[in-house]
């Protein structure tokens, strides 16, 4: 077809240069212009019946002629087409590129072929193929190209949709390819096909290895790699020695399946197989199996029994240790099962009797089946067991007490209840008799906090008493007293403000004991101004100096915090040394706590007082503990046991830093938010 179009066109360029020739050789003359109206009707009639699409331009790169295929298979007129209305009709996918090829080989004069989709007169696009040449005058004037078009489109499409066919059966076949050969290699079996290696004689002297998935298993000595193409005398020298070459050769001449077991040095280890030959064609396909397992599994088997008898021996002496007995009730079908210590704990010997919920629930106290009952039915409906104590008879008329605790199992359709029965008795008996000696207790300490509140009272009377009456004689008859005589009555007023001053702290301390304290945001600075004022007589006396820092807002028990405060800057100024002015600072600091939780206000109080050993530091918060005499030093004991009392009603604690002679520090921590409290 291409070689009738290019004669086609190529006698439709000698028409046009007979045309040429003609207008060029006779300007004038009725022959001549019939002459060129002739071989003009002559080209039209020549380009009008040919089967392709013919155009021809002018050097302006212009179309002035289609013929009437081209008009035809546009459905488009003659005016439509000239000039450049033609390339209307191409794809605008392939627009710019055939606008490229055209202009460039027109401006080389060169000439070019290219394929395009060109709007049909029914609106589709159809694939042609065009092939434009440069035309020239008989004395070499270039005069514009012809070209002729092929509808290639059916062409086009039917390769397209055969190479699509080609693509999807090579990847269909790829696919297949693939699959099997993961089939192969996931089949968790090794497999091989072999070929047998014949002599001129015909004798089988080898196999040549066809085959071989990732499965097989090759000897230690076998370099990594694909084995296949490789030989078996080269890759499995041990057939040859071990019988395995003559089952293969058999097979292969007589047909019939064979197998065999084997063993192989794997990695240090011997590795047993089990392998079966079928004969496919002239070659043989050998199945391997690990068994190595299976004939380890009876050892193992053993082994697991061996270890199932310790774990229940242990298992049923910890449950006799520990009066526990354990149960499995299938909630389907009302079996339960019990362990023989739970026999033993309700005075059964084991497997007595058949054990059923309705026989459990036959031993419980009368009292307590419909609690059981009702605890039942809850935790069949929610699968959740409820934990609770209940009374059971023994078969000797006692009564236990047994705590019942469990969970719910899911075992295919069935719920199974596993759970344990504890006999807690004695737990229950010493429960008993605990919260008896705490309410006990509870009295006792409430007649003794009254005790001690009245008798602290009523002591304070008989010793104002003494004091009153001793200052009296004093006054009165002092004058007649020997000097003995007075030294013993002012040693009976300082006895009786001492014990005075006891019975006053004594009274604090049990002030601090409560626990229906309630905490308050408060402002500590405050706290600190009402404390320095209570203080201002001492601070006076001792010409002391109290620096206080500027204290948070703090949960406290506001009362308390006073006299702790109190308490700190008191004894900072009371244990002064003589030989410098007391000096006490007040400050805090944010600070973590060791135990996680949380931050704490650490409030510092510091003084320059005679201080005391660091060996100390634990006593001075005991009660009635002094480190000086009584006559050097004014105090009771208790100042310091009140602190530590109030910071532990705080939720915190207090530490003692000090060096004889130098002063001391005592850190109170708080916790910081009320949370903590």
């Amino acid at each position: 077809m291409n070689a009738e179009t290019d004669a086609l066109r190529k006698r439709i360029e000698e028409l046009e240069a007979e045309l040429d020739k003609a207008r060029l050789g006779h300007p004038g003359g009725g022959d001549t212009l019939a002459y060129i109206q002739e071989m003009e009707g002559r080209f039209r009639a020549i380009a009008d019946t040919a089967p392709v699409l013919i155009w021809l331009s002018g050097p302006d790169k212009l179309c002035y002629f289609f013929n009437k295929g081209w008009l035809n298979f546009t459905g488009r007129t003659m005016e439509q087409e000239l000039g450049n209305g033609w390339a209307e009709g191409v794809h605008p996918d392939d627009f710019d590129r055939c606008l490229d090829i055209y202009v460039s080989h027109f401006d080389a004069r060169k000439e070019f072929s290219m394929d395009y989709r060109l709007r049909r007169h029914d609106g589709g696009y159809r694939w042609i193929s065009d092939k434009g040449v440069p035309r020239y005058t008989a004395t070499g004037t270039f005069i514009g190209y012809v070209g002729g078009c092929m509808d290639i489109h059916d062409q086009i499409m039917f390769a397209e949709q055969m190479e699509m066919q080609v693509e999807e059966r090579t990847r269909q076949l790829k696919h297949s390819e693939q699959f099997l050969q993961s089939i192969l290699n996931t089949a968790g079996n090794g497999i091989a096909s072999y070929e047998p290696i014949r002599n001129p004689a015909g004798r089988i002297m080898d196999f040549g290895i066809v085959y071989s998935n990732d499965d097989v298993l090759t000897p230690d000595t076998t370099e990594g790699g694909s084995v296949a193409g490789k030989t078996c005398r080269e890759v499995y020298p041990g057939i040859f020695r071990n019988g395995v070459f003559e089952k293969l050769v058999k097979c292969i001449e007589t047909g019939r399946p064979d197998s065999y077991q084997i063993d192989v040095r794997q990695g240090g280890n011997i590795v047993w197989y089990d392998a079966s030959i079928e004969k496919l064609a002239d070659s043989v396909t050998v199945t391997t199996r690990n068994i190595s397992e299976e004939l380890k599994s009876d050892l193992k088997l053993k082994d697991l029994n061996r270890q199932l008898a310790i774990q229940n021996s242990i298992f049923k002496h910890s449950e006799e240790n520990a009066n526990i007995g354990s149960y499995a009730w299938n909630v389907a079908t009302n079996e339960l099962e019990c362990s023989d210590n739970l026999y033993r704990l309700i005075g059964y010997k084991p497997r007595e009797f058949i054990p059923s919920f309705e026989q459990f629930l036959s031993f419980l106290h009368p009292d307590d089946r419909h609690q059981a009952i009702r605890d039942g039915i809850r935790a069949y409906e929610t699968k959740v067991i409820v934990q609770n104590i209940y009374r059971v008879i023994t078969q000797n008329g006692d009564i236990k007490h047994f705590r019942l605790s469990g969970n719910f199992i899911r075992e295919g359709d069935n719920h199974l209840m596993i759970g344990a029965l504890q006999d807690v008795t004695k737990d229950f008996e010493l429960s008993d008799a605990l919260h008896k000696k705490n309410m006990e207790l509870r009295r006792n300490n409430e007649e003794l906090a009254s005790f001690s509140y009245v008798a602290s009272h009523d002591l304070q009377e008989p010793l104002r008493k003494i004091r009153a009456f001793s200052s009296r004689i004093m006054e009165k008859e002092s004058e007649h007293f020997s000097e003995g005589t007075k030294d013993y009555f002012a040693r009976i007023i300082a006895a009786s403000v001492r014990m005075q001053k006891l019975i006053e702290a004594l009274l604090s301390y049990s002030g601090t004991s409560g626990v229906n304290f309630k905490f308050v945001e408060t402002d500590l600075n405050s706290i600190a101004d009402e404390v320095k004022s209570d203080l201002e007589e001492l601070i006076t006396e001792k010409d002391a100096v109290v620096e206080v820092q500027k204290l948070p807002v703090l949960p406290v028990i506001p009362v308390q915090f006073h006299q702790l405060l109190q308490n700190l800057i008191g004894n900072g100024i009371k244990y002064s040394s003589p030989d410098r002015k007391p000096v006490v600072r007040v400050g805090y600091d944010m600070v973590e706590n060791n135990d996680g939780q949380g931050k704490f206000c650490r409030i510092s109080v510091t003084d320059n007082g005679i201080g005391f050993d660091q060996r100390y530091e634990n006593r001075i918060f005991d009660l009635f503990q002094r480190l000086h005499g009584k006559n050097e030093y004014e105090g009771t004991g208790i100042g310091l046991a009140i602190c530590k009392k109030i910071a532990q009603n705080h939720h915190g604690y207090i530490t003692a830093e000090g060096t004889p002679g130098v002063g001391s520090v005592f850190h109170v921590y708080i916790p910081a938010s009320v949370g903590q409290h």
